[in-house]
């Protein structure tokens, strides 16, 4: 299957682009959006990738999940699909998912960079590397515990997000790559 892999400049492309080709996956690494499946990735500041996607690409982006064609937003990427986010300020993202991006809070270790086993998805391990996060939405699929409750994973219609990296999470990780190319 044909995926285009989303070159906006916040993503870890090279790394993303092994785990789709692992799973399967034919990757074209592209500035624009595609017509088929979209892997949005993304590590950096929610502000400023909202900042380089808006204008066409945003628009296409939206237009693409309103096609009913396949969006995976991998850590900063899912999180542009929520509502909104405080980092660094408010910014305004897809709402594609209900719910806002916080930090994760204090008391606990920021950022939290690590394995954890999920609960959902057949409960694997897998790795995480943020600081901000979800605490709830009905559109959460699978949970870790860090301070809390944290969405780890959501899905709404033909979008998919994972909060955690499946290109860094091993055989679990490019086997929910290629659960999600099912699709």
């Amino acid at each position: 299957m044909r995926v285009t892999l989303l070159d906006y400049g916040m993503g870890n492309l090279r790394s993303v682009t092994r785990a789709l080709e692992a799973a399967g996956a034919d990757v074209s690494r592209q500035e624009i959006v595609g017509d088929g499946p979209l892997v949005l990735p993304g590590v950096g500041a929610f502000g400023r990738a909202a900042e380089n996607l808006r204008g066409q690409r945003w628009e296409a982006l939206r237009e693409h999940v309103k096609q009913g064609r396949p969006l995976l937003g991998i850590c900063l990427g899912m999180q542009l699909c929520f509502e909104s986010s405080e980092e660094h300020g408010q910014h305004q993202g897809f709402g594609f998912f209900t719910g806002q991006v916080r930090h994760l809070g204090v008391g606990i270790t920021v950022p939290n960079m690590g394995w954890h086993r999920l609960a959902g998805l057949g409960d694997p391990w897998a790795y995480f590397a943020h600081s901000y996060g979800v605490r709830q939405s009905p559109h959460a699929i699978a949970h870790i515990e860090h301070g809390g409750s944290v969405v780890a994973a959501a899905r709404r219609d033909n979008v998919l997000g994972f909060q955690f990296h499946p290109e860094k999470s091993g055989a679990a990780g490019v086997a929910l790559i290629k659960e999600w190319l099912r699709c």
